[in-house]
């Protein structure tokens, strides 16, 4: 999902091999589109098999008589165990239209639970400092991904990342953290691995279901 002319039909295309009508204008996807995707697998061989869903795109100000039909449209979003925030990291307003989308997922209920990957898509339209530029940006973000979905590049890797969150184990733990560790409680949501929150006299208790990755990293935090 994302936001309008980001390219999402482009990449569901290139990942599942289907033909959904990829076009420059708003709302070129009005209902969402399922797909299967075979992921690669570490011995080369198939992998695991997942259900890819190709959404409506967002737009800005998005009406409020409008929400409750994005809401229904947007269904598989509310369910989905990874979402791919798709970002046409060409535009001027990127930045812009990224905060549309996380606004617009806050108000059809989407919780920061959510795992969620950032696909940078159109490399391809990217002057070589812009992408220099961008590459400094992702370095050391596990859940940023620079691609094109029209030359192919960067979607191996994308590819890889989906099928190692499938597959690894993950494992649950409650956390006490003090209102001073807020660092440590964004890094948490960023994550989205938090389950479920509560705030405390002195801070927060949370209930996270990580891998032993993340584990690993937030106690390096």
């Amino acid at each position: 999902m994302g936001y309008t002319n980001a390219g999402k039909s482009t990449l569901f295309n290139r990942m599942t091999g289907a033909e959904v009508l990829a076009k420059d204008m708003l709302f070129a996807t009005l209902d969402p589109t399922m797909r299967g995707i075979v992921l690669p697998s570490e011995n080369g061989s198939a992998g695991r098999k997942i259900i890819a869903s190709d959404t409506v795109g967002f737009i800005s100000d998005l009406p409020t008589q409008l929400v409750a039909a994005f809401r229904a449209t947007l269904e598989e979003v509310l369910e989905a165990d990874l979402v791919l925030h798709v970002r046409d990291i060409s535009h001027p307003e990127t930045a812009e239209q990224a905060q549309d989308v996380a606004e617009i997922l806050t108000s059809l209920g989407v919780k920061p639970s959510v795992p969620m990957f950032e696909v940078w898509n159109k490399l391809d339209l990217v002057d070589p400092s812009g992408r220099a530029a961008l590459a400094v940006n992702s370095e050391g973000r596990d859940r940023v991904f620079p691609i094109s979905a029209l030359t192919g590049e960067g979607i191996e890797v994308l590819l890889a990342a989906i099928a190692q969150a499938f597959d690894e184990e993950k494992s649950e733990r409650m956390l006490t953290l003090s209102f001073a560790e807020g660092r440590k409680r964004a890094w948490l949501h960023q994550e989205g691995v938090v389950q479920d929150e509560e705030e405390t006299e002195n801070g927060h208790s949370l209930n996270v279901r990580w891998t032993a990755r993340q584990e690993k990293r937030f106690r390096e935090l």
